[in-house]
């Protein structure tokens, strides 16, 4: 049995259960990838129990997705309560140590595989625990969160079903001793799981050099029958005329690290050469208002825009199909995974040269790298696509092509293989090889982490 511990709660409901979407499809993905290797896939949840459907939805933030009612039976997969809680404001403000301690003692037997889901400092106690079960020779596979998302906005199972009403107690950031107690025990469990699977280099930053066996984990967005067909790319790329402009696209958080403030000024440069060409800006952060200033001292306020957005993902462009390309100028080595689903589109990407970047572009030849010191020239090289579009047919090919290397499936596949590698395999330690250093794996791609530097504008 593969059972996976989590404080995501589900919701029963006139004996129905619902589950996240997100929660649904990750299941599914989950299931179709071990293929029962480890046995019927389990997961051991709080459950929270609502007397109506009709308010479920208001209490999950957009990056969740609605509530899906879930036939446990028709998917093969278990749904067990790790216990009962009345509401869900105080979920992660209750000690539920007791509560996880009878449900792994009920649900875990020798031989079953434990998946312990750490996503915020409440769930030192699923590693405390999960920790404790390992005296009974259970497998684990840690799955780690980027700790710098954490806080409120990341919790909003904590709100009321029934009231829609604010938390009643807010999240607390933890008192530091307790995140430095947390730290040491997601340290311990990094250190005794078979595989530790991290979804960021900060949380593989932070805990790779105490894992036996860490990788980096990414979960797109997109899956395979997101990837737009061949057919209508190329009927896409065959219909435009000279007259239209070169359509670009920016989808990032409006920090200064992600550089937004330079795809601005490279757009200055190409149309002071008389470039047709418009960028459309998706996303959301502290930067807004300062490049709204920008853009209207340029006098691009005509040429570049601001969209609706629900994130920062290609998902929330509502018709990436209108677009020729992405725009990317991060002044850092940054995680370059978030913006390949661009690739579902047919969507090129033109990039800063970065090292994340570049050896992706390279591998893939999906894009067209741009001086990052140099932004008069960078817009000289668009400029130069925009009056010569033909070079775009061929990379616009190859990143469709691409598409499926990085779909929410091929990434679940890679997992399989990494956790029956490492379960199957026996562990040999010796007793200083714990305080030793591990050597991170991470698939291609992986950023590594630079110093902020950038071009004046």
């Amino acid at each position: 049995m593969y059972v996976i511990l989590t404080n995501q709660p589900f919701v029963t409901c006139n004996d129905a259960i619902f589950l996240p979407s997100n929660r649904t499809r990750s299941l599914r993905l989950l299931r179709n990838a071990l293929d029962d290797h480890f046995g019927q896939l389990t997961l051991l949840a709080p459950t929270i129990v609502s007397t109506g459907e009709n308010n479920l939805n208001s209490t999950l933030d957009r990056d969740e997705g609605g509530w899906n009612r879930f036939d446990p039976s028709a998917e093969n997969i278990r749904i067990e309560p790790a216990f009962t809680h009345q509401n869900m404001p105080h979920l992660a403000n209750t000690d539920h140590h007791a509560d996880w301690r009878t449900a792994l003692r009920t649900y875990t037997q020798r031989g079953c595989v434990l998946q312990a889901e750490i996503h915020a400092t409440s769930d030192s106690v699923i590693a405390n625990e999960t920790l404790q079960a390992k005296g009974i020779a259970t497998p684990i596979v840690l799955v780690h969160s980027d700790e710098s998302s954490w806080g409120p906005d990341k919790s909003s199972w904590r709100q009321s079903i029934e009231t829609r009403k604010p938390v009643a107690c807010p999240h607390v950031a933890p008192h530091p001793f307790e995140r430095r107690q947390f730290r040491r025990r997601c340290e311990r469990l990094a250190k005794h799981a078979e595989l530790s699977l991290f979804s960021s280099e900060d949380s593989l930053r932070q805990y790779s050099k105490f894992a036996h066996n860490p990788r980096f984990f990414y979960e797109p967005t997109l899956c395979n029958a997101d990837v737009i067909s061949e057919a209508e790319l190329l009927k896409r790329l065959q219909g435009d005329r000279p007259e239209q402009p070169l359509r670009l696209v920016c989808y990032a958080p409006l920090e200064p690290k992600y550089g937004v403030n330079f795809s601005i000024a490279i757009i200055r440069y190409a149309r002071n050469l008389g470039a047709n060409i418009r960028l459309d800006l998706y996303g959301r952060g502290v930067q807004r208002s300062e490049l709204q200033y920008q853009i209207a001292k340029l006098g691009l306020t005509n040429v570049v825009q601001f969209q609706d957005s629900r994130s920062d993902h290609v998902e929330s462009v509502p018709r990436p199909f209108q677009y020729d390309a992405v725009l990317l100028t991060p002044i850092v080595n940054c995680n370059i995974q978030p913006f390949l689903s661009c690739y579902s589109s047919g969507l090129p990407i033109l990039g800063f040269d970065q090292a994340s970047i570049q050896s992706r572009l390279a591998e893939d030849q999906t894009g067209v790298i741009l001086p990052k010191n140099d932004l008069e020239r960078s817009g000289r090289r668009l400029a130069e696509l925009e009056l010569q579009r033909g070079q775009l047919v061929e990379i616009s090919l190859n990143a469709r092509r691409a598409a499926s290397k990085y779909s929410l499936e091929s990434w679940y596949a890679q997992r399989a293989e990494w956790t029956f590698h490492a379960i199957s395999r026996p562990r040999l330690r010796t007793p200083s090889s714990d305080a030793a250093p591990r050597t991170t794996s991470v698939p291609p791609g992986h950023p590594t982490i630079g110093a902020i530097s950038g071009p004046r504008i």
